[in-house]
């Protein structure tokens, strides 16, 4: 024999070895057999997961067919099952059941001889599965032929010792799910806390009011001559001026009980609303860092942050400095500021320009927002129209007030992270 060219050296009593010489290698059908409503469980891929073999969510084929697979491929119990094409890996022990099944585009390994620890192999297995998908062949179906399989080199302890190793191996990997349940629990609960955080301040119950603040009445009366003289200044249009009127629905109970000094009014009368608009190839660049940043949807979003390798040099639509941008379509309800003196925006995003009132409050209100919005999603490819978003119900507090908020939020969110 030739000597193995190994990876690495091994401990006293350790052997390297290939798998088809440690284990009988073998590997199911490739044909696709008639399916039937019940019969004999035919295993795949997809059933393989978690360590388990999922029976519930199999097809079923003949006994012929079963008798013919299994001739060459009978599975028993201790045996290792593992994806071989797709999904290369999620190595599963064969657990020993009452039934006879059958197996297609798996892996096979049987022990030769009962000393041999098939869950030693598993985690062997499942430790090497990168490695396994780049020795993989194929383009978007990759596979690994049963040659490739026999010739996995895999380090082979004492008997003794391979026990060991997967008792400790087992203790570990318990823990370790213990943690990651833990994790999750914990990164959901603050999910939660986040959620009430922002409904509670849109209800006015998360800052004391201050008597002395400025009324929201007074800012919206602002906010009407804001816009006035803008609309005189050529910078919005005259529909812009219109003031939509609250409809009473369902949502406006929300609102009835809120602070003394705070108003109700639509987003759209508080806001500029500016619709993005797709670029041709030839007007951007992904290279050449020439005109401004193109912002073209979610890929560009990442917890609120907002970067971009593209620059145009011919803008239409251009969204300025602290503007709220938010994905419209595809992936809706993603929100950053802008961070870009300015940029051009593309028609999954609309950016939102608020007249006097704080634009970190009014990211706050839409994050509360976002769910619904979703829920109005519309279409194959989910979307939502300057409508939705002009139509929103806000209640209003005074502008320093909404400074106090803002803070708090922040400093409490900060909290919910340090402590994820």
């Amino acid at each position: 024999m030739k000597k193995l060219d190994v990876p690495y050296e091994l401990p006293d009593g350790w052997e390297w070895a290939k798998l088809g010489s440690y284990m009988d290698v073998r590997d199911g059908t490739h044909d696709t057999p008639k399916y039937f409503d019940s019969g004999i469980p035919f295993v795949t891929s997809k059933n393989l997961g978690d360590g388990k073999i999922d029976f519930k969510n199999v097809n079923y084929i003949s006994d012929e067919d079963s008798q013919k697979f299994n001739q060459r491929s009978r599975v028993e119990a201790g045996d290792i099952l593992m994806a071989m094409i797709g999904t290369i890996g999620k190595p599963v022990v064969a657990p020993k059941v009452e039934f006879e099944y059958s197996i297609k585009n798996v892996a096979l390994f049987k022990r030769l001889t009962i000393e041999q620890n098939s869950k030693f192999i598993r985690d062997y297995l499942q430790y090497s599965e990168k490695r396994l998908r780049k020795c993989a062949s194929g383009g978007n179906q990759k596979f690994l032929s049963l040659k490739k399989l026999k010739e996995i080199l895999i380090p082979i302890p004492p008997s003794s010792e391979q026990k060991q190793i997967v008792s400790v191996l087992s203790d570990y990997l318990s823990l370790v799910e213990c943690i990651d349940s833990d994790q999750n629990a914990l990164q959901q609960l603050a999910s939660q806390l986040k959620q009430k955080v922002l409904d509670i301040a849109m209800q006015g119950k998360l800052v004391p009011q201050d008597p002395n603040d400025e009324p929201a009445s007074v800012l919206l009366e602002k906010i009407r001559a804001e816009k006035q003289r803008l609309y005189e200044e050529g910078k919005i249009k005259k529909k812009d001026l219109v003031e939509t009127e609250i409809v009473k629905d369902g949502d406006n109970a929300y609102y009835q009980n809120l602070p003394k000094g705070w108003g109700k009014t639509l987003f759209g009368n508080i806001v500029y609303l500016l619709s993005g608009r797709d670029l041709s190839v030839a007007k951007y660049s992904d290279s050449v860092q020439k005109g401004i940043p193109y912002i073209t949807g979610a890929s560009n979003f990442c917890d609120g942050i907002i970067t971009t390798s593209r620059f145009t040099e011919f803008p239409t639509v251009i969204s300025e400095k602290k503007d709220i941008l938010i994905t419209v379509k595809g992936t809706v309800g993603e929100l950053a500021v802008n961070p870009y003196y300015k940029a051009h925006i593309a028609r999954q995003i609309m950016a939102i320009r608020p007249y006097l009132v704080n634009n970190e409050f009014l990211k706050i209100y839409l994050e509360t927002k976002i769910d619904n919005m979703k829920l109005q999603s519309q279409s194959m490819i989910p979307g939502i129209s300057r409508e939705v978003l002009l139509k929103l119900l806000i209640a209003l507090p005074p502008k320093t007030e909404q400074l106090r908020i803002t803070n708090l939020i922040k400093k409490l969110f900060q909290e919910f992270e340090e402590i994820t």
